[in-house]
This record gives structure tokens, sequence and C-alpha cells, in this order.
């Protein structure tokens, strides 16, 4: 499918949704967290899966109370309304408000329930406002799938290409807080290196909350011959660009940085569809607000509404390395 026509199946669902073509067999190394049986022993259907599509969620913020749970609410909603529906979805970190609170998981296990039984394979991993410990409590499967111990790092495979998740939280002493950068023990570099040695010919994204300057692998990505870009959540904001192995080579890698589903700057989700040659991410921005929603009776700045008209069909394209 090319881009003006998967482009253009977007604005065939008033929810931003894209009917694409279901491939072959997904798998998820080290979690598969959601079951595909159904209620009544029922099975979902090969052809209800686009094994090639795959959604990305990033700064959750789950706030009891707050205005952000009902705006992830209607991304899980529309997640649940795609034919033929991601056989994954991502969710790269923030997930809970500012301190990962118990009572924050609570509530995001409760958001995320409807995707249970769909057939869907949920992967998540930690942000800068994340707990390991609370998390792992109200979500234990995610500990033990893990792909390295004390850390939340999976690999999701698709058909066509994999995309690695790492775990770029700093935590605190003090619960009552947090650390802003992100960063990778030594242990998880060395992990991210070796397990890129392995691809030696199919395409992998890499993928974490935070961005790379802050997480210091950006030659461990320029050295694996497949790593085709870098996927990043923690500011909010839809942005594009690409990084350098020095001035004398031509090798360079593309980022993307992913908006909030409903904390601050563009709220929505992405989809990734993995073609032959390239995976395209296409943002699904419903709104723009910064630093909080409007309230009752207040004018809309001209400035968020030019911010959403330029989001408009917004996407990236990583081309594969092979």
């Amino acid at each position: 499918m090319d881009r003006r026509k998967f482009l253009g199946s977007l604005a065939l669902l008033g929810l931003q949704g894209v009917m694409l073509d279901a491939a072959g067999p997904a798998t998820l190394k080290g979690l598969d967290s959601v079951s595909t049986a159904l209620p009544g022993g029922r099975r979902k259907k090969k052809s209800d899966f686009d094994e090639n599509l795959v959604v990305i969620i990033s700064d959750l913020h789950v706030n009891p109370g707050g205005y952000q749970p009902a705006r992830l609410e209607r991304t899980i909603a529309d997640i649940l309304a795609l034919r033929p529906r991601p056989r994954n979805v991502i969710a790269l970190g923030d997930l809970a408000y500012l301190t990962g609170k118990p009572s924050e998981y609570a509530l995001l296990k409760q958001i995320l329930a409807p995707l249970e039984g769909t057939g869907i394979r949920l992967t998540m991993t930690m942000g800068n406002h994340d707990r390991r410990a609370n998390f792992a409590e109200a979500f234990p499967e995610y500990a033990s799938a893990s792909l390295m111990k004390d850390r939340f790092v999976y690999v999701v495979e698709t058909p066509r290409a994999d995309i690695i998740l790492l775990d770029s939280l700093q935590e605190s002493e003090d619960p009552t807080t947090w650390i802003t950068p992100g960063a990778l023990p030594d242990n998880e570099k060395e992990w991210l290196r070796t397990t890129l040695a392995s691809y030696t010919e199919k395409p992998v994204l890499v993928t974490a909350h935070h961005p790379i300057g802050e997480i210091g692998i950006k030659d461990i990505l320029l050295s694996s011959p497949t790593c085709c870009g870098f996927i990043h959540g923690h500011d909010h904001v839809w942005r594009d660009g690409w990084f350098k192995k020095n001035y004398s080579e031509r090798d360079l890698l593309r980022t993307l940085c992913l908006p909030s589903t409903g904390h601050w700057g563009d709220i929505g989700y992405t989809m990734l569809r993995l073609e032959e040659d390239y995976a395209e991410a296409v943002l699904c921005e419903y709104e723009f607000f910064f630093p909080h929603p409007l309230k009752e009776g207040e004018a809309k700045p001209a400035q968020w509404t030019m911010i959403e008209e330029e989001r408009k069909n917004a996407s990236v394209r990583f081309a594969y390395r092979k």
C-alpha cells in the first residue's frame, strides 16, 4: 500500500483509524500479556488483525481525579474500533501521573482492561514518572517477562521488523519525587549492543521513553547494520529528526518524538505501519493544549488551532537498513 492510499484510509474513519491488509503471525519475545481468547471460548480470526500494524502510545500520566484518564479511555476505545486491529500496542512510559503511586497504576489497569481478551498484545515500559515496584505490583506479568532482571525491557516481533523497548527510568530514592533525565545502566547498554548484533538481516526499531541524547546510545544504534530508527516520548511533541555518525560518513538514523495521550502538548497516538522496505509512523492527533485543557467557556488560542492544522496527516518514514 503506498503512502497516498494509506493516508487516504485515515480520512475514511472519523476516529482516525486505518484499514490495512493483514499479514503473517506476530510474536512477542518476553511478553504475551493479552490472550487471544474471547469470551465464550471463541477466538479472533486471523483476518481480524493486521500483524504489521503497531499502535504506540506514550506519556499517559494517569491521574485519579484529573482530566488525563478520560483522554486515555478515548484512545483505547479508538484502538479497539480499528478494523483490522493492530496485533501490538506499545506504551513508552510515564504511565503514572507524577510519582508512580499504587493508585495511579490501579486506575491504569482499569482503563486498559478493555484490551484484555481481544487478541491485542500490550507491552509497556518505564518513564521518569514511574516506579518499578508499584508498577510490578499492579502488573506482575511484566516483571517476570522482562528480558533483563530489575528492568522492563522487551522485544516485540512482527513479520517485517522488530521493535525493542528499553527502560530509561532513573528512580529517585525519594518516592515523592522523580528524576527528569533518562539514563541506561551499563548492563542495559551491553544488552542492547548484544541484541542488535544478533540482527543481521531483519530490520529493527529501538524505542525508549527518553530522547537519545539523554540515554547515550547513538553509537550503539549506528553500529547496527539493521537498526532503522529511534522512537521516544517524554517531550509530548510530535517531532522528527535525525542523528549522524560523524561529518565524514553518510550514515544517519531518523528519530521521532511522540505525543501524549492526554497530559499536555500534542494529544493523540501513533500508528506504525511496517511495510516491505520501510516503516511509516502516522500521527493520530485529537487536539493540542498547554499547559492544560480549556476551561468551560474559555476561548481556544489561535496558536493551538494552527498547531493542530499543521499536524494533520503528519507522518515519518524509517527506511530499512538491509
